[in-house]
């Protein structure tokens, strides 16, 4: 159940500054349309690469925040350099700088999910600790 509401929130807090610097750029579009653009990209890639690494990191038993932080970066700068590279006319610099400041806020999804999931502790030892 905590996996369901990690999966909706995590990306809402990353796609905050980049969603403001989209709108700062672009003044003729709407507020929210940069946020709501980064938020729907990071669910996208959330989907499609962080649902199955959550089930993959979850059997193995890597349960650590920098596993999670790792995987996050990964998600989205690679599918974003591969991009980049085959259709961005741009110095290799730019794409490889572009690409790892997005990554950093995939990085910041992934650390959000495991702050919210936490599956480093036992979800009955947390729920009893309430009432402890």
């Amino acid at each position: 159940m905590r996996a369901r509401w990690a999966f909706f929130v995590a990306p809402i807090i990353p796609a905050i500054l980049p969603g403001y610097n989209w709108h700062t750029h672009h003044p003729e579009a709407a507020p929210l349309s940069g946020f709501l653009f980064i938020c729907l990209a990071f669910y996208f890639l959330e989907a499609l690469i962080g649902i199955p690494a959550f089930y993959i990191l979850t059997r193995r038993r890597w349960r650590r925040f920098w596993v999670y932080t790792v995987v996050g970066f990964l998600a989205v700068f690679v599918p974003l350099f591969v991009f980049g590279l085959v259709r961005w006319h741009a110095p290799y610099g730019m794409v490889l700088y572009l690409c790892s400041l997005a990554g950093i806020f995939g990085a910041a999804t992934g650390l959000i999910f495991w702050l919210l999931v936490r599956p480093d502790k036992d979800p009955i030892e947390q729920l009893a600790s309430h009432f402890t």
